[in-house]
């Protein structure tokens, strides 16, 4: 239920982001290496970052995103590093708390996480709303997983006040609904979620089941055949069971 997505701190530079040796700024290479990133070439984004924190060794943004890169390569101790480096540079900084977080959830260090989570909820600006929409998500699926259920329900309503199109705190909150028996509300919210994202199949199956039992059984039907269109794997059973 996870859900692992980084952090990272937008900037508008003005030189070239194709050409390096026309960028020598410690921002320069950071949007490069960001550019590198989105593309995919992780290892070469490093190369670059290193520029970046060696053009400037107060730039905790530079830090904070080669931690990313270093994640994505799984090299967690050079990740965590340049977390608590880019920490140590801007105390304050919302996002390497929420990227160590994801760290620690990965390494089984769930108090951890809770901790970090916790922290980047605190610090992220007004600004950063969907930033803070993901935290509140990932604080809550780890709540749930602990079976710390209301808490877990109080997150997925902040990230959904935060971000009304975060498709998977919709689906969370209606599946913790879900088991609650609280079909109407479940059912409002696999409605809401698949209406952000009609490709999620287990939304759909969610949706087909919450409608079985509050007797809605065509809706219920639709749902379930929309699910099994989609390749969710248990909907094909559903299907068979209720739909004959």
């Amino acid at each position: 239920m996870t859900n692992l997505r980084h952090v990272l701190t937008l900037f508008i530079v003005h030189c070239s982001l194709f050409i390096i040796t026309g960028c020598t700024s410690s921002t320069d290479y950071l949007e490069q290496g960001r550019k590198l990133l989105r593309e995919g070439k992780t290892r070469e984004a490093v190369q670059v970052l290193n520029q970046a924190v060696e053009a400037d060794a107060d730039n905790a943004d530079a830090f904070n995103t080669r931690g990313v890169a270093y994640f994505e390569l799984k090299e967690y101790n050079n990740a965590l590093l340049d977390y608590e480096q880019a920490l140590k540079v801007k105390p304050d900084f919302y996002s390497p708390y929420y990227n160590r977080a994801l760290l620690k959830t990965t390494q089984g260090d769930i108090q951890g996480a809770l901790t970090d989570y916790s922290q980047a909820i605190r610090l992220a600006p007004d600004t950063a709303k969907r930033g803070a929409s993901e935290a509140f998500l990932n604080r809550g699926q780890l709540f749930a997983a602990q079976d710390q259920i209301q808490p877990a329900l109080t997150d997925f309503d902040q990230s959904i006040k935060l971000n009304p199109r975060n498709a998977l705190a919709l689906y969370n909150r209606g599946n913790l609904r879900f088991n609650q028996k609280n079909l109407d509300g479940a059912i409002a919210d696999f409605q809401a979620c698949i209406a952000v994202d009609a490709k999620f199949g287990k939304a759909f199956y969610g949706l087909g089941l919450a409608q079985v039992l509050a007797n809605q059984r065509d809706a219920a039907c639709l749902s379930l055949k929309q699910a099994q269109k989609l390749n969710y794997p248990d909907a094909a059973n559903a299907v068979a069971a209720y739909c004959q």
